[in-house]
């Protein structure tokens, strides 16, 4: 018969067991959410973009350019659900809610990164955001659309391949030789060339041709 101190000692390892086990499962499911190979990702509060640029709180980044006709970012916007956000039926200088979008000034400059989030469902997909913003004002990048189209500055290495090589055809003027001695005979008749002169030059176009 097993004394009672014994099975209360076994009844005591196997609870450590049991929590130790419920807290490896429950790691693994949070990990595996967002671990495997496809990107974009995030991993451990790191965002993975679909090159690879990797952007993590407290990371400083680099403002590009905006794609907006202005020159204000059409992927860098004030969040919806913002206090600031600007909503109208009408628009915003015949734009809806242009009012929202990052202004052209801050293009080239350099903020640090306060949160990364993925929004969405399985069904719809994903839309991987990180948060900047100076103050109470807060922006949101997306981070996706925002390094394809130049929005947010990324080295090289990162910037998206281009699918396509770009075809170079060249272009040459063809210039009949009648042309060129109508020209050189105009030459000789305005007195600009002597008649050697004259007959060398057009020795040369009729070698050509």
């Amino acid at each position: 018969m097993v004394d009672r101190p014994f099975k209360n000692q076994i009844k005591k390892q196997m609870k450590i067991l049991i929590t130790i086990l419920t807290a490896i499962a429950i790691s693994t499911s949070a990990f595996s959410q967002d671990s495997d190979s496809t990107l974009p990702k995030i991993v451990n509060d790191t965002l993975f973009s679909t090159s690879g640029y990797k952007i993590v709180e407290g990371q400083e980044i680099k403002i590009g350019t905006g794609a907006m006709p202005d020159g204000d970012f059409k992927f860098i916007r004030r969040n919806s659900a913002s206090l600031f956000n600007y909503t109208s039926t009408n628009g915003y200088q015949n734009q809806a809610n242009a009012a929202n979008a990052f202004p052209r000034s801050q293009a080239g400059l350099k903020y640090k990164i306060k949160a990364v989030e993925k929004r969405g469902n399985k069904k719809r997909g994903y839309v991987y955001y990180a948060k900047i913003g100076a103050g109470l004002i807060n922006y949101e990048i997306d981070v996706e659309n925002a390094i394809s189209s130049g929005e947010l500055n990324v080295p090289d290495e990162f910037k998206p391949k281009s699918k396509t090589t770009p075809v170079v055809v060249e272009v040459k003027q063809q210039v009949s030789v009648a042309d060129e001695l109508t020209k050189l005979k105009k030459l000789f008749d305005d007195g600009v060339l002597t008649k050697e002169e004259y007959e060398a030059q057009k020795k040369k176009l009729l070698e050509k041709n």
